[in-house]
């Protein structure tokens, strides 16, 4: 657990004071993770809950004895270890106590036996925006039938900006292919809320050019390729392979045109064994899959997961208080997007509410 406790610590209580998160009198099931993801569950613990379940596993980030004893060696020094349990059984029949689940890496998927286990009055706030849904990932269908409400985090809300560290996380990714940003020519693949800030970064640390390029067949045909430094991948919408042999853009034309480019992945289709094949120098490793991100904000720091997640668990909060006082899941969706402008409803369902369109993060 490399990372600054004592800063954590005052970020993790700035977070919970400027979301308001109020977690007495309920119970909280999220991930035990590593590094900076391991502070999830002291931020509800902070957020004063009664108790909360930390499920983990072995994964290639860790192994889980590693990441529970440090959890509950950070947890003892805070003074919440007493309200924290950290199981490793996707049965484990606390599971059935939580109040608020959140829909992170290791509680993942919540699939319609996990749902099913559930308290009936839990509510899943997802530590993202909806339209990064993946079916896989969560049983939509399945929330609607066991009255579980679920609304996204508004990550534009301005006490958030999680896409403003796109830009540093592509900076630092660059830094590390040896590539020094001020001066340099970056091309950026990707579009919506990626690639623009990653740009506007770019630009601001002195890139001489940042060309953004929306994916599209004619990707090949442009010359911008031939004297970039770097090219940045930022897209998080486009299934369809950018990079790699019989894709969008091939990787060994660019080598052959520009043996000295460098690839820095945050998101997007890109195929890493044609990468490699094709002699690129490019960074992370491994590559993630479409739909998930090779890294993520927390690559530059604690802050972005810290703000995110606390605001998740403070939807969270407010779905189960209602959930708690009988209100149905659908109207307690409607109730939290009218009244908290961090929560964001899923398109083409809670925008056609009379007060206004509030599938963009509700009305304030």
């Amino acid at each position: 657990m490399l990372f600054n406790k004592h800063r954590c610590r005052r970020l993790v209580e700035d977070a919970i004071g400027k979301f308001g998160v109020n977690l007495n009198g309920l119970v909280v099931l999220t991930e035990a993770a590593s590094n900076h993801y391991c502070l999830t569950p002291l931020i509800a613990a902070l957020a004063g809950a009664d108790r909360v379940i930390a499920l983990g596993r072995d994964s290639r980030h860790g192994n889980f004895a590693t990441v529970r004893d440090q959890l509950l060696d950070l947890a003892d020094a805070w003074g919440v270890k007493d309200r924290l349990s950290v199981i490793d059984n996707r049965r484990d029949a606390s599971i059935a106590e939580a109040d608020v689940v959140t829909n992170l890496g290791f509680v993942r998927p919540l699939d319609a036996d996990f749902l099913s286990r559930m308290k009936s009055t839990a509510a899943l706030p997802l530590m993202w925006e909806t339209w990064e849904f993946r079916p896989q990932d969560l049983d939509l269908g399945a929330c609607r039938r066991l009255g579980i409400p679920v609304l996204g985090t508004n990550e534009d809300h301005p006490d958030l900006g999680t896409m403003n560290y796109l830009g540093p996380v592509a900076i630092k990714l660059l830094f590390e292919l040896g590539v020094e940003v001020l001066r340099s020519r970056v091309v950026v693949v990707g579009g919506g809320k990626f690639a623009a800030p990653v740009r506007a970064a770019l630009l601001a640390a002195g890139a001489e050019s940042a060309e953004v390029i929306e994916p599209t067949q004619e990707m090949g045909r442009l010359n911008c390729w031939n004297r970039a430094d770097a090219i940045v991948f930022a897209e998080h919408r486009v299934p369809d392979l950018l990079f790699g042999t019989g894709g969008w853009l091939d990787p060994e034309r660019i080598a052959a045109v520009n043996p000295s480019v460098g690839v820095a992945h945050i998101c997007g289709y890109v195929d890493e064994a044609s990468l490699r094949n094709a002699g690129l120098r490019y960074t992370p490793t491994p590559v993630a899959g479409f739909g998930y991100m090779s890294v993520t904000t927390d690559f530059v720091g604690p802050r972005p997961v810290i703000d995110l997640h606390a605001a998740g668990l403070r939807i969270g909060e407010l779905l189960a208080r209602l959930r708690l006082k009988g209100v149905p899941a659908f109207e307690a969706e409607f109730q939290v997007l009218h009244e908290c402008p961090l929560a964001q409803g899923f398109e083409g369902v809670h925008e056609t509410m009379s007060t206004g369109h509030l599938g963009n993060g509700g009305s304030g």
